[in-house]
């Protein structure tokens, strides 16, 4: 979670920095691995589109038409609601349907047609955060990350490789 962290915080403090703040909108969604127990059953979701999924010999037939466990959802823009949390299901074409509002694109997709957009999130009527907030500092553990780096030696994760020295190899004090 720390390395995640910082890779949003590096991520987000770069966009607040650049002349295009005051345009953009930033969407950030990941899976937290330890998505098998969610007190929230997940609704139906209407079928992307009228084409069979591909299944292996022997897999279980599925219609794509259930959602899995609640995935997390981060919208970073000058014009983003403060403090806002969404009681509206949202799945990841709702991403795609703002897009498509946005330019005036036709649905790819009976899923995306049938999206939430994520319009909800913004206040176009003022810009919130016309000037960027401070975040505050994102804090990485030097022994979480070597336990990190160990763990995976020479299959490294992209992630462990965020905090590895470039010179030695090995893990770095944040």
């Amino acid at each position: 979670p720390q390395l995640g962290q910082q890779f949003s915080a590096k991520v987000v403090n770069a966009l607040m920095r650049s002349l295009n703040w005051s345009s953009s909108a930033y969407v950030q969604v990941w899976d937290e691995h330890g998505g098998y127990f969610d007190h929230v059953a997940p609704p139906a979701a209407p079928v992307p589109d009228k084409i069979a999924p591909i299944r292996a010999p022997g897999a279980p037939a599925a219609a794509f038409d259930q959602y899995g466990v609640r995935v997390p959802l981060l919208v970073v823009s000058p014009w983003s609601r403060a403090g806002y949390v969404s009681h509206v299901v949202h799945d990841h074409t709702s991403i795609l349907k703002t897009i498509e509002i946005r330019f005036g694109l036709p649905a790819l997709t009976h899923r995306d047609a049938l999206a939430a957009p994520l319009t909800e999130f913004f206040d176009f009527s003022h810009p919130t955060y016309a000037t960027p907030p401070k975040l505050p500092a994102a804090t990485v553990s030097a022994k979480g990350a070597a336990q990190c780096a160990a763990l995976y030696k020479d299959k490294t994760l992209g992630i462990c490789l965020a905090v590895r020295s470039p010179a030695s190899g090995r893990a770095a004090s944040p």
